[in-house]
């Protein structure tokens, strides 16, 4: 729900508004205090307006231009709701799949377990911001399955003016809606050798820079990219390695190596069927 664009049944947008008005009503419209982001979002509303540099208006000279957005409860709410919704399932869709790719992978997950079980001695056992940091082997997994599967499998862009595409003869209008297939990207043999084969090596810091820019874009680019790339990072990094300190992940008798994706799926790539896998408590010495 971005305001004035409506994705979900009407139902649900009247439920997310009716949460909201409750919220700033028993924080008398003020911020509380509670420095969160709803705290943000009314002190934006006291100032009524937003004020910052455009990405779509520029002056002559290139520069952005000045622009200002009133923030009305309706604008607050469709942030709020966006940002729950993209903080929440895109992390929990990433994190899934990479335990259901590690259940088909043993080898590796044994390696991501023995670099969890060592980072967190030296934590004290505590998973806290420095321990998952220090996780490097778990977080290439990690961008390896985000490359398999993005959570997004598609980008939505519009131009800002005519353009042409290097090496071809199409030229866009301006005001052009382009879809960016992430998905198509990321499997295509162009970009990545054998990209049906899971190999966390591929972000590996000496084999990183290999990776053509605006091929592997999960988090999207440029100005309009995710804002909450790196608290997902971590949130998925921290839920996944708290579950293999605990437990090896095995497949299920009803998981599909290669699971099928729901065509109508919007934001969030949909898994039919979801990712049923079996928990074994590991067993330390």
């Amino acid at each position: 729900m971005f305001k004035d664009l409506h994705f979900f049944a009407p139902e649900i947008e009247t439920k997310a508004f009716s949460i909201l008005g409750q919220i700033m009503e028993q924080r008398n419209y003020k911020p509380s205090g509670r420095n969160d982001f709803m705290d943000l979002m009314l002190e934006l509303r006291q100032k009524n307006k937003v004020v910052g540099e455009s990405v779509e208006k520029f002056n002559p000279d290139g520069t952005p231009q000045i622009v200002e957005l009133e923030l009305d409860d309706k604008l607050i709410c469709a942030q709020i709701f966006v940002f729950f919704a993209a903080g929440f399932e895109t992390s929990s869709s990433a994190s899934s799949y990479l335990l259901h790719t590690l259940a088909f992978h043993p080898e590796i997950q044994e390696r991501c377990q023995k670099e969890v079980d060592d980072v967190l001695k030296n934590y004290d056992g505590k998973l806290c911001f420095d321990a998952v940091h220090d996780m490097k082997y778990l977080a290439m997994a990690f961008k390896e399955s985000m490359r398999l599967l993005p959570s997004p499998g598609f980008l939505l862009r519009k131009t800002l003016s005519k353009y042409k595409i290097p090496e071809s003869d199409v030229t866009l209008d301006e005001d052009t809606m382009v879809i960016i297939s992430t998905d198509g990207l990321c499997s295509d043999e162009k970009y990545f050798d054998e990209p049906e084969k899971f190999i966390p090596e591929r972000f590996h810091p000496d084999n990183i820079r290999k990776i053509q820019p605006c091929t592997f874009m999960p988090f999207g680019e440029g100005p309009r990219a995710c804002i909450g790339e790196r608290m997902g990072l971590m949130q998925s990094l921290a839920g996944v390695a708290t579950i293999l300190n605990k437990f090896t992940v095995v497949p299920s008798r009803n998981s599909v190596r290669k699971p099928l994706i729901d065509p109508k799926s919007i934001l969030v790539e949909t898994i039919i069927g979801g990712l049923p896998l079996n928990l074994i408590r590991r067993k330390k010495v």
